[in-house]
């Protein structure tokens, strides 16, 4: 298994809207970490240290990451392996206001949500065809390092009305995977499929009236 990245922490004694508005204007972000047989703890990490860790926008947000989270105002600076539960993006600023931390220990299997990645370019889509992803995430159970950043899945060799499915990810034998393997992860639409799906949507938008809910003028956030 490859070095975890580090992450410094320290546990709070305050919680409340107050302390996380304190937290923000010290450069600092509200989290907690909580786990089986693990007490939630509130805690707060660097911004700085965790924008260079996550990036808005950028593919590692939403990775299978294992980190050593370090708690530095423990005596003997105690620490424990964690992976990202939940992170919270501010709508306008696109900044971290919260993070969840699920604590786990390495000889425990977990269950995690995977992204699935395609590469190359399919055949089908060279020829006119439309590349539909259907699925882009999975759930499977394992222990904490045998379980990838991502899965990659190779759709270079599609036709058009191809499809791949769960079953045809490359996946470990150590992994035992939740979602259904018949599910479809992609597919190659035609160019008519395309055009007579969209105007069915089109038809079916004209006889519905459009109703929106009033924006909230606050932002929730965890403490």
């Amino acid at each position: 298994m490859k070095e975890l990245t580090v992450i410094h922490s320290t546990i709070r004694d305050k919680t409340g809207k107050s302390s996380v508005k304190k937290l923000h204007s010290q450069g600092l972000i509200p989290a907690v970490v909580y786990g089986r047989n693990f007490a939630a703890l509130p805690l707060s990490v660097n911004t700085s240290e965790i924008k260079k860790i996550f990036k808005p926008g950028h593919h590692n947000t939403g990775e299978y990451q294992l980190f050593n989270l370090f708690f530095d105002n423990q005596p003997g600076s105690k620490n424990t392996m964690a992976m990202v539960k939940e992170i919270q993006w501010h709508p306008v600023t696109g900044d971290i206001v919260h993070i969840d931390f699920f604590a786990v220990k390495m000889d425990e299997k977990v269950i995690a949500t995977i992204q699935i990645r395609l590469t190359g370019k399919p055949e089908g889509v060279k020829f006119g065809g439309i590349l539909r992803q259907i699925l882009r995430k999975i759930e499977v159970k394992s222990l904490p390092s045998d379980i990838p950043p991502h899965l990659e899945l190779d759709v270079s060799k599609l036709q058009i009305g191809d499809s791949l499915h769960v079953e045809d990810l490359n996946i470990s034998e150590n992994i035992q995977v939740h979602s259904d393997p018949d599910s479809p992860v992609v597919t190659i639409l035609s160019p008519t499929v395309q055009e007579e799906e969209k105007g069915e949507e089109e038809e079916a938008e004209e006889g519905e009236v459009e109703t929106t809910e009033k924006p909230s003028s606050e932002t929730e956030t965890k403490e």
